[in-house]
């Protein structure tokens, strides 16, 4: 598989995934007029809500100009892009990772521009700070986290090229 079709695959799925669930979980839990019930799935840790977030992650930038959020993760494709296009193809966990973020990116950048907010589902709240509660999320969010998370791992622990070929 070439790598833009691996990254094409990774982000078409998390997108579809992230997209679909927060109609499933909207629509499942719409009593109309725009309240929402919600679905407890661990009593006290875990339930499943609706939550709209005008602003960026953890509500930043809810109070600034919407076009600023939007241009900013407009941007942050276009970085996307030139950072798969720098990955050789040869580095599968970092395509990976990257189709994971752009597909985050994809369905908060839908929710954004279509609803002007993002639909967030996922809250847990463990007692203690800083989960108590823990900001509402979706599966875009998680995405973009577990892709970040895996790149910088991987900068971490892989060898730059020149210490590689020096142990060599």
């Amino acid at each position: 598989m070439t790598k833009y079709r691996l990254f094409f695959v990774v982000a078409a799925i998390i997108a579809a995934f992230d997209l679909g669930s927060k109609e499933w979980v909207f629509s499942t839990l719409d009593r109309g007029g725009g309240r929402y019930g919600s679905i407890t799935v661990i009593d006290e840790i875990f339930e499943i809500v609706c939550h709209t977030n005008p602003g960026g992650m953890w509500s930043i930038g809810t109070d600034w100009n919407p076009w600023i959020l939007r241009i900013v993760r407009l941007a942050a494709v276009g970085v996307i892009f030139v950072i798969l296009h720098q990955t050789p193809k040869t580095d599968r966990l970092g395509i990976f990772a990257l189709g994971l973020v752009m597909g985050g990116a994809v369905g908060n950048i839908y929710d954004s521009l279509t609803l002007h907010a993002v639909r967030d589902f996922l809250k847990f709240d463990f007692g203690f700070d800083p989960f108590n509660p823990f900001p509402i999320f979706n599966v875009a969010d998680s995405a973009i986290c577990v892709g970040v998370a895996l790149l910088a791992l991987q900068m971490v622990f892989q060898p730059s090229p020149d210490k590689a070929r020096a142990k060599s």
